[in-house]
């Protein structure tokens, strides 16, 4: 049944169609080449927001530019955030952690997350729907500040509310924390974050398991924004592929 699922899927990406067959890759849909959020030369695209400092004001340089790969200090809380809006992509993160946890998570598990449809005003933490990067929990999807979506049947929002992904309990908040069945790479290693906003769905996918799947999104449409939450993060790509 595999091998006629990957032959049937291989079809459709040769034919290009416009509709997704369910466990088929969502390159059967991408019409137009990779957006390189990440350029590795400059932020140019972005703007950063801190709780203390506002937008475009960082004088701690918790955002910077290292052999090519943005560095996220996590000194401050607050976001690296798109200048454009997107609907309709897959992105793909890769991501690692640091070394260095600040108050007030010196000690708590390293937290970040990657922010889609993000809109309205700036702050900590703006409307928008979470694709959470946290030791033990990457692959969580929270709901933020007005935003709404159903997994399983269980509709969550408008206040801050996760959906854990399978597996993930038992769940210590303590730096270093491994789950039992844990499918981040260990610190300092790669890990590769694919996240599928279609309409109203919006899937998570880390080092190839699927974590979650929802539906009915609101809002749908939005920037993208990188979390400084405490912890050190590397990313060394952000690729968008548009969707037909």
């Amino acid at each position: 049944m595999k091998n006629l699922l990957a032959h049937v899927c291989a079809l459709l990406v040769a034919a290009g169609p416009l509709l997704i067959v369910s466990g088929c890759a969502s390159t059967a849909r991408e019409s137009a080449p990779a957006v390189h959020l990440l350029n590795g030369k400059d932020l140019n695209d972005f703007y950063p927001y801190l709780q203390n400092f506002g937008a475009t004001n960082d004088p701690d340089h918790v955002f910077t530019l290292a052999n090519g790969m943005l560095r996220i200090s996590g000194q401050h809380y607050g976001y690296l955030s798109t200048k454009q809006e997107y609907e309709n992509y897959r992105l793909v993160a890769e991501f690692r952690w640091g070394g260095t946890t600040w108050p007030p998570r010196l000690t708590n598990a390293c937290d970040s997350g990657v922010l889609v449809h993000t809109v309205g005003k700036d702050g900590v933490w703006p409307k928008s729907i979470e694709a959470q990067i946290i030791e033990g929990g990457t692959g969580d999807i929270l709901v933020v500040s007005g935003a709404y979506l159903t997994v399983n049947g269980e509709t969550k929002g408008p206040k801050i509310q996760r959906f854990d992904r399978p597996g993930r309990n038992p769940w210590q908040d303590a730096k270093g924390f491994r789950g039992p069945h844990e499918i981040e790479n260990p610190t300092g290693q790669w890990n590769r974050m694919e996240i599928f906003c279609d309409g109203g769905k919006v899937g998570i996918t880390v080092n190839g398991h699927k974590t979650l799947e929802g539906t009915n999104a609101i809002p749908h449409a939005g920037r993208i924004v990188l979390q400084s939450e405490g912890a050190e993060i590397f990313f060394r790509r952000l690729d968008l592929y548009p969707l037909k």
